[in-house]
This record gives C-alpha cells, structure tokens and sequence, in this order.
C-alpha cells in the first residue's frame, strides 16, 4: 500500500474544505418539521383530574392555559369538571378509581383524563467560594480575588397519566424530573440568593413543554443551506425567499433548473445546486414528496456533498413524522357504529288471538304486555274487556 503524501492528502482536504465554506458563504432558509404528538394520538377533548396539592394544580393551571391558547384541543371547564364529581359523588382528592373514570366518561362523553401529581419539589440553597488570580498590567504585580456564588436549586419530581374515559385505558404515562438552579455571584461578599419562584418556574416550563408534546403536534424550524449564484436565476430565487414570497421563488427555481438542462457551459458545481434549490423551495413550502426527487438529483450528481446528504437526509425525516402525524389523526377517528339489529316483538295482536290460549291466560299475558308498556292504558282496559266478556 502507497503511503499519504502531503500532496495526496491535500487533494482529499480540498473538497472538504469547499463545502465548509459553501455552507459559511452561502445563506439559510427556513424548513419545518411537525412532529406528531408523543402518545401517537391526536386528542380532542381533555379534562384535568382534580389536583390533590397546590404545586399539581399549579402545573396543571399553566398545562390548561396553554392548551386552550394552542386551540388545537377542548378543554374541559375546572368548575364544569368539579360540579359533575360533586353532583356524582365522585370525589375530588386527585387519586381517581376505576370506577370513577368509567363514569365520567359517561358523564363527559369521548374524552382523555389527564393526571398530573407533583411528587417532589424541594428547594435547597448553598454557597461557593472560589479564588481568581490574574495580574495587573501596570504594575505586574499579582491580584488575587474571592468570587463567591449563592446558588439556589430545586429537585422537581412530577408524573403525568392520559386515561382514556371511554375504555379506561391509560394512553401514556411519563415521569418528568429536573433539577434546575440559578446562581448568582459577587467578588463583595455573599450576594443573595436567586428567588424561589424564579427557579421553580425552571422546572415548571420544561415539564410543561414534556406534556404538551404528549399531547399536541409540535413543529421544529431547522435551517439550510441555499445557493444564491448569479448563474441560473439562483441569486433572483434568494431574493423572492427573502421577500417571504415562496411562489415567485419557486417559479424562478423551476426556470433556473430548465435553463441548466440547455445550457451546459457552465462550471459542473452549478448543475447540481439548480436541482438542490428547488428541492429546498418545495421542503419550505411544505411539499415534502415534490422535494425529494431533487434533492435526491443533486445528491447522484455530487455524492459527496454534505449539504445534499444534509437536506436530503432533514426531507426524508420530515416526510416521516409527516406519515407518523396522519396516522396519529387515522386513531383518533371514530370507529364505524354497526347498526342494531331490530329485535322481534311480538304483536300484542299475535298474543291475544282467540282461539289460542285460554281467557285466563290471555288476561295474564295482557297484564305482562301493560307492564312492559307493549300497550297503553285504554288499549289494556279496552281488551281487558273483551276477555271478561268471554268469562
């Protein structure tokens, strides 16, 4: 085997090193992904359990306010939800039996029970103290400081259940821990602590973030690359995305490319970046199956480009939660309701005819048609009649 040489070596650095400053020249865009919500179930309707502390129903207030801002999901009204358990006798101190989820959910109709317990939720505050040298550069003499840092810190434990009221079933559970802190520091002594409040609205925001990517579709803007060349309407293109107009980008994007099938004098790096764009206007736009022939295009004509692998790589991912998110919505249709079958009941006619049974068995049968309420009151006393007639 012919060992590297500097030359050789710089030969293979040398496309590296162009796409890296492909990627630091040229500008980004913006592409989104939708993620499908964590229990894989598009929900439409939730009722919080009734919380059995403050810190719970604290979470579960700010869980409530930002589901209704999202207005992806109906929320049961707290006052609705505690009026019914108090009417039904149901009880209200956040632990909910079997029992009790299957009537509310005859009570509230299709819904999810979301159970939120705050388990821990412990503050604690210490100090620190470090030495800093440096020197003065005047003097050259050495300077030696005390920093010191107060730090407040929180053990947050939470758990999360989604029941589903019609079957009982629990949909997801997860448990949500964090330990944030805050410190603050001061080279005069101790300075204060940073506030509680502050600190446990750390650990509050990133378990509401947690539940509400159980429950609801989430987006992620990520950015990529766009080539914004003079040649083949590239640059023009960037400017119609800059504008927010992604039409007009996308019709110079497409003459851009057919141009490039015609002409072909120009340097080989420009072919693939024609059919790249393209693909990366459609990505933006939201059509993930129309980007990625393109993207795909750009890649078997440059193989090597880590920009192609990138974005091809970011649409494949994208058409996946894409397909992840109708099936989330496919579960959450109803299922089809089979008709009910009539039942066959016998004609009050049927029963009394003459001839069939004795009078007295006749009245005994008459009496079992009234009870079940096969007959009304004057059609009763009218056969009623006819039979004592008989007698």
């Amino acid at each position: 085997m012919r060992p590297w040489t500097p030359l050789s070596l710089a030969l293979i650095a040398l496309p590296v090193q162009a796409q890296f400053w492909s990627e630091i020249a040229n500008p980004k865009v913006e592409v989104t992904l939708v993620h499908p919500p964590g229990l894989g179930l598009k929900v439409e309707r939730l009722a919080f359990a009734p919380s059995r502390d403050l810190n719970s129903r604290e979470l579960a207030d700010a869980l409530t306010a930002d589901l209704v801002q999202s207005r992806q999901v109906e929320v049961v009204d707290r006052a609705h939800l505690d009026a019914v358990l108090k009417e039904q006798e149901l009880g209200a101190s956040g632990y909910v039996e079997p029992a009790t989820i299957a009537r509310l959910g005859k009570l509230l109709g299709p819904s999810v029970l979301v159970i939120v317990n705050v388990n821990r939720s412990d503050l604690s505050r210490n100090q620190s103290t470090k030495e800093e040298r440096s020197t003065d550069y005047k003097t050259k003499q050495e300077i030696v400081r005390l920093k010191r840092t107060s730090i407040t810190s929180l053990d947050f434990s939470a758990t999360v259940q989604v029941v589903d009221l019609s079957t009982g079933r629990v949909f997801g559970a997860q448990r949500l821990e964090d330990t944030p802190s805050l410190s603050n520091t001061s080279y005069e002594g101790f300075p204060a602590y940073p506030r509680d409040a502050d600190v446990r609205r750390l650990a509050f925001e990133t378990a509401k973030v947690k539940v509400l990517r159980m429950l609801l579709a989430w987006s992620e803007v990520r950015k990529l690359t766009f080539f914004d060349d003079e040649v083949f309407g590239m640059a023009r293109a960037h400017e119609r995305l800059r504008a927010r107009d992604l039409r007009g980008a996308l019709t110079l994007a497409q003459e851009g490319l057919e141009q490039s099938r015609r002409d072909k004098g120009q340097k080989p790096k420009f072919y693939p970046r024609a059919q790249y764009n393209l693909g990366i206007i459609h990505f933006s736009l939201g059509a993930y199956d129309e980007a990625l022939p393109y993207l795909r295009a750009a890649l078997d004509m440059q193989p090597d480009a880590s920009i192609f692998q990138t974005a091809l790589r970011e649409c494949q991912e994208a058409l996946s939660l894409q397909e992840a998110l109708r099936q989330s919505e496919r579960r959450a249709e109803p299922a089809p309701r089979a008709e009910p079958q009539p039942k066959f009941q016998p004609k009050p006619e049927a029963a009394l005819a003459p001839g069939k049974a004795s009078p007295e068995e006749r009245l005994q049968r008459l009496q079992e048609l009234f009870k079940k309420g096969l007959l009304d009151k004057k059609e009763y006393e009218a056969k009623k009649a006819e039979i004592l007639k008989e007698l």
